[in-house]
């Protein structure tokens, strides 16, 4: 008998080890989750587009891009490379002429600015929403093909909450894309 319960023991104590030891091994090679997590946020989101393959079909579809681009440009979590990023990108929602009147490091400098105040006012970007592609008002002149059409923004400040309401015009150029050709605030009375 006494064989047998010595032969249980040491059996135990070899399950046992390995058991430790598997768990060991296990430790060792698990990665780390905190090393290799990635926050994703809405600026690693938008960041992850690519407008050169895949550049929005309709005015309403850019003038949404420009929006989702623009909360994520006044988010408190968006870093500095993201917010340089994100202009770049806004940027290409944008037509030529556009661009021409204003450098990228201008255009990127007065953005940081008022950034910063937005901040510091502790603004923030709760909600935004674009006509409906029935409201798009197309027309065909001189210029080219049009499209205008509205954004509101919902600012909070305070537990306040601010309406920015905006038409943009947007012309389509030699690939067919629709780019921003300008905006201005839209006036109370204006539909969208």
């Amino acid at each position: 008998m006494k064989k047998n319960s010595v032969a249980k023991t040491i059996m135990g104590l070899v399950i046992l080890a390995v058991g430790v030891l598997a768990i060991f091994i296990l430790a060792i090679n698990t990665p780390d989750k905190k090393a290799d997590t990635v926050q994703i946020t809405a600026a690693t989101k938008q960041l992850a587009k690519n407008y050169d393959t895949a550049y929005p079909g309709t005015p309403r579809q850019v003038v949404t891009e420009y929006a989702e681009i623009t909360r994520c440009l006044y988010a408190s979590d968006t870093t500095e490379d993201q917010i340089r990023q994100l202009a770049e990108q806004m940027r290409k929602l944008m037509d030529d002429e556009l661009i021409a009147n204003q450098s990228f490091d201008d255009f990127y400098n007065s953005l940081r600015s008022e950034i910063v105040i937005y901040r510091d006012k502790n603004k923030v970007i709760s909600s935004y929403s674009v006509s409906s592609s029935t409201d798009v008002k197309y027309d065909e002149n001189q210029y080219g093909s049009l499209a205008s059409l509205y954004m509101s923004m919902n600012v909070r400040q305070d537990g306040k909450i601010n309406t920015i309401k905006e038409q943009f015009l947007l012309r389509k150029d030699a690939e067919g894309h629709w780019k921003i050709l300008g905006f201005v605030l839209a006036n109370d009375g204006a539909e969208g």
